[in-house]
């Protein structure tokens, strides 16, 4: 349950609980009333019933008893005859008998302001005394009543809602509580670098959510330290090669084992050969780090996109030649078009993917940039009928370090295609490759344009 829907539920239990249970109440009490008539003093006169009853049948205990009665409650006591041995009703003095009929008139006169039954003292069952009592009806007035059953009321209702205020508080604290101390050790142990754990969010309300955010954030910092840890290794194993050259034949002309000058020369060539290419894997590991950093700032302009292209086909034209490779430009665009881009950084983009294009390409092979508008974009691809790409490999050629089957004899990192995408998602762009093994490779790129 979401969490802003938990507390709309407290709210709004708040406010409904107690008025459905002092609803609840004042209508059962209502009910009740309807079904009896209060008496007055009812429970002292049960209690001196009780409590007051003569143990034995003398006229002292008899005495104290009529006495101690209640306020209002007038009785008579009659022995088995229906003698009066005791009386507080003036109608029925003392040693008088009660006659039937003027019982049974007296009830008739006065039932509507009394309530008159018989009793039994409760010491003297077997004594045969009866007590007539005599208590006043109780007639409340419908404020006092209305006022007595809607206090009583909503004392049950402000109960409730005690109890419902403080179940629903514990509970929502109770699962607020058990998500903050897992986030709160989770970011405890990613501060430690402890990424070797699980974080499994619970339920479905905004925590739940945050807590998955979390889990995805920790994959991902234990994804880039796993990454982090490749590039270290890759950088130290790419970058042995040509140092250890360099050495090499550094301490071959030191040792005089060159001394010839032809030799030494040749050595030299080598190791200017070496150093310039340790310096282009330099320039590309910088640039990359830059870019999967995100310390550049890219300045985009508006590019004239066919004027672009076509001098880019111009410059590959005369390397495809050099190399006996035919290459061949479509740029079916029109003059005013013109996409965003920091130019300098496309420039790499192509020159990479036609460099790559022309490398793989047998001689006599053909390599292809065409570029059409498609649906308010420019559809831009590098294709060539290369050796391609085997359909296992695909799937991670963007991916840093990872040099293809074709490509293991190159020099380099393996990071060309890995700065392409890199370039290309940062312009807001998206690049998608083909490829079959001995027919060729395709590179789509789509570029938002303007006109």
């Amino acid at each position: 349950m979401k969490l802003h829907l938990k507390f709309t539920l407290l709210v709004v239990g708040i406010i409904v609980i107690p008025i459905l249970v002092t609803g609840l109440v004042f209508m059962v009490r209502l009910w009740v009333s309807n079904r009896t008539e209060p008496t007055s003093n009812y429970g002292r006169v049960s209690m001196w019933m009780r409590e007051e009853s003569p143990q034995e049948l003398r006229l002292e205990l008899l005495q104290r008893f009529v006495t101690r009665r209640p306020p209002g409650v007038e009785l008579a006591i009659l022995d088995q005859e229906d003698t009066i041995l005791l009386s507080t009703i003036p109608e029925f003095p003392t040693g008088g008998r009660l006659e039937q009929a003027l019982l049974i008139d007296y009830v008739r006169r006065n039932s509507g302001n009394f309530h008159i039954q018989f009793d039994t003292p409760h010491g003297l069952e077997g004594g045969g005394l009866l007590l007539l009592l005599k208590l006043p009806r109780s007639r409340p007035s419908v404020f006092g009543w209305l006022r007595g059953r809607a206090v009583e009321a909503g004392v049950y209702g402000m109960i409730a809602l005690v109890v419902f205020a403080a179940l629903m508080s514990f509970l929502i604290a109770g699962s607020l509580n058990r998500s903050i101390l897992a986030l709160e050790g989770a970011t405890r142990r990613i501060a430690e670098g402890d990424l070797d754990f699980q974080l499994t969010p619970r339920g479905n309300d905004e925590i739940s959510s945050l807590t998955r955010s979390f889990e995805k954030m920790r994959l991902a910092l234990k994804e880039e330290s796993a990454r982090r840890s490749r590039f270290i290794m890759g950088v130290s194993h790419d970058l042995r090669t040509p140092l250890a050259l360099i050495q090499g034949y550094a301490e071959a002309i030191a040792d005089g084992f060159a001394s010839d000058p032809q030799v030494q020369n040749r050595y030299v060539g080598v190791i200017l050969e070496k150093t310039r290419t340790l310096e282009g894997m330099i320039a590309d590991l910088i640039d990359f780090v830059k870019l999967d950093t995100a310390q550049w700032r890219m300045k985009f302009r508006e590019v004239p996109i066919r004027a672009f292209l076509l001098d880019i086909a111009r410059r590959f034209s005369e390397d495809a030649d050099i190399l006996k490779r035919q290459f061949q430009a479509r740029i079916e665009l029109p003059e005013a078009a013109t996409v965003p881009m920091d130019e300098g950084l496309f420039y790499r983009v192509l020159e990479n993917l036609i460099g790559n294009a022309i490398r793989y390409s047998a001689e006599g092979g053909r390599i292809e940039l065409a570029a059409r508008q498609d649906s308010g974009q420019v559809l831009l691809t590098v294709s060539d009928t290369g050796m391609g790409i085997p359909p296992e490999e695909l799937p991670f050629i963007f991916d840093p370090f990872y040099r293809g089957t074709n490509s293991r004899r190159e020099q380099g990192f393996g990071l060309g295609l890995t700065t392409v995408k890199s370039i290309v998602e940062s312009h807001g762009w998206s690049i998608d490759v083909s490829s079959e093994v001995g027919q060729g490779t395709t590179f789509t790129i789509r570029l938002a344009a303007r006109r």
